[in-house]
């Protein structure tokens, strides 16, 4: 969930999504029903809720739910006249299993949970029995450029890995290669019906402005210099690597690719 999280990083990251987005749920099937609840997980300050649910009159009521307490404030204080919304402090453990959803949505938050495979099974008691899952996941296993002689990719992952994301509070359970591992954990949690769509961004035809965009969105958020328990050894070095990586996203020739993984269950 957000945490602290840039809001502006996450307001760039829904715009840049929604049409991939917008997709996936309208293949879900869900919309051909009525009177829809929507429970969105990591909502942070609504935006990215209202920027993928608020065009459709069948959904009826959305809740948001976040541990960002700045982040619920400013929803509740942004979505106060607008009575399809509401906006709670509160983590998935603290969901009331006799309140149910047609869809749950999770963007960008199983990665960061503890044990994604016990809230699986947590939040499919918390669907209607037409109810489904939307879940969108990261994997670094799906990142990949050429040419790259130095193997910066690769360093800046490990470094990241090893030396920063663990020691932040947001980011200590995080699995960076989760999206492999999502459809198992829906087999195993005894959903319904899967489905997986790739939306697949590449440097292809961006601009240099583009591609320095693209570097900073999906690769540059690992800087270590606003981070707290990271050495300056480490930050340095973190520093040296991303800037030297993000010279080669300047070249026309140099390719880079990454993948974004969603998945459907059903109840």
């Amino acid at each position: 969930m957000s945490n602290n999280w840039n809001l502006e990083k996450l307001k760039k990251q829904a715009i840049g999504n929604q049409n991939f987005d917008d997709y996936v749920l309208n293949e879900s099937g869900i919309l051909e029903y009525d009177d829809l609840r929507v429970l969105d997980i990591g909502c942070s300050n609504g935006f990215k809720t209202k920027l993928l649910f608020d065009k459709y009159n069948n959904i009826t009521h959305i809740t948001g739910i976040d541990i960002d307490n700045n982040a619920i404030k400013e929803a509740r204080e942004i979505f106060k006249e607008n009575k399809k919304y509401e906006f709670e402090l509160k983590s998935i453990d603290e969901l009331d299993d006799d309140l149910k959803y047609d869809i749950i949505n999770l963007s960008y938050v199983l990665q960061h949970l503890e044990n994604p495979q016990e809230i699986l099974i947590k939040l499919k008691n918390v669907l209607t029995d037409r109810g489904i899952i939307i879940i969108k996941v990261p994997d670094d296993s799906f990142k990949f450029c050429y040419p790259d002689k130095k193997d910066l990719l690769h360093k800046i992952f490990n470094l990241y890995e090893k030396e920063i994301m663990k020691k932040q509070n947001i980011t200590k359970y995080t699995d960076r290669y989760i999206g492999k591992k999502v459809y198992n954990y829906l087999v195993e949690s005894n959903y319904n019906n899967i489905r997986l769509y790739y939306s697949v961004s590449d440097t292809i035809g961006k601009t240099r402005e583009q591609r320095l965009s693209f570097f900073d969105g999906s690769i540059g958020f690992r800087s270590a210099i606003n981070k707290t328990n990271v050495s300056a050894q480490v930050k340095s070095e973190m520093e040296k690597l991303l800037n030297e990586l993000k010279k080669e996203f300047e070249k026309e020739d140099f390719y880079y690719t990454m993948t974004v993984l969603y998945y459907i269950g059903s109840k």
